[in-house]
């Protein structure tokens, strides 16, 4: 019916990214040694975020391998997070099998979920300012549901909005949602959000998984102020393979915007950051006026 009408759809990829983050300086979802990044990694495979985006998102989504968005410089069509994909047989992109996330988890010192200091199941916390409406709690089981396919339990602590706020900025939140949107099209703008110098308990800063890593930290200040290039492309290529390695994160996804017009109304590309397009639109009077004359609007 839209398209008798004459009305078309514009979509984009927006340039930002949801995710889950893990606070680094937890004693348990955190850390650098090779069984505490097993942990995170086990998670970040069992989370199935594909089916996430086609449950609460409708489709409109895009599951992300790093942080930097599409449209960004530095993001790099085609190319993989291969601690949570692999390639299929056929060529497509596949999120690697639930038994991979368990063999990480048993290496990690929790076979099966069990924590062996209680012998029962792993119980982490998801930290989140929810108000506790129905759509909120039918994103929380979906999540207990994902945990528990490693055997591990998940408990939500849901917390009035500024409490929620003031841990994370203590480093009290284990587990929780972020999210950011882009300043400017630039990878530096996401980047710094895994900036050391820029973590929420030390500095104040956007940082809020607290994660540090002295060669991320390094390359980062080598390729903020360059001009995108090869040299710059291959050094945000080493941070990204660092972070999905390290897996601060569980990358989440990256929204998809749709915008409907009339073939009236020629409107401006579509642009995430600015917000100020409208004097960008093209409209065509006597296109409209004719469509309304025939009842087609």
């Amino acid at each position: 019916e839209f398209k008798k009408k004459g009305i078309q759809l514009h979509t984009t990829v927006s340039p930002s990214i949801f995710y889950i983050g893990f606070n680094m300086q937890d004693n348990i979802v955190g850390g650098y040694d090779k069984k505490q990044k097993k942990l995170r990694q086990a998670i970040a495979i069992a989370i199935d975020y594909e089916e996430y985006i086609s449950i609460f998102m409708n489709g409109r989504g895009v599951a992300a391998h790093g942080p930097i968005p599409p449209g960004i410089f530095g993001y790099k069509k085609g190319d993989i997070n291969d601690i949570v994909y692999l390639y299929d047989p056929n060529g497509k992109v596949k999120r690697k099998p639930l038994a991979v996330a368990k063999q990480l988890l048993a290496e990690a010192g929790y076979p099966n979920g069990i924590n062996p200091k209680t012998g029962k199941p792993l119980i982490l916390n998801y930290d989140t300012a929810s108000s506790g409406s129905p759509d909120d709690q039918a994103r929380f089981n979906w999540l207990r549901k994902q945990f528990a396919k490693l055997g591990i339990q998940l408990n939500i602590r849901s917390t009035q909005h500024n409490r929620f706020q003031d841990k994370m900025r203590r480093g009290n939140a284990q587990i929780f949602t972020w999210g950011w949107m882009a300043d400017y099209p630039d990878p530096e703008n996401f980047l710094f959000l895994l900036y050391g110098p820029n973590g929420k308990v030390k500095h104040g800063g956007e940082n809020a998984a607290n994660y540090q890593n002295p060669a991320v930290d390094l390359l980062f200040e080598q390729i903020k102020s360059m001009h995108n290039g090869p040299e710059r492309q291959q050094k945000i290529n080493k941070i990204i393979k660092i972070l999905q390695k390290d897996s601060p994160w569980i990358w989440g996804f990256h929204p998809i915007d749709f915008t409907l017009s009339h073939d009236w109304n020629r409107p401006s590309k579509p642009h995430a950051i600015a917000n100020n397009t409208l004097k960008y639109e093209r409209l065509n009077p006597q296109l409209r006026v004719e469509k309304e004359s025939i009842g087609i609007n």
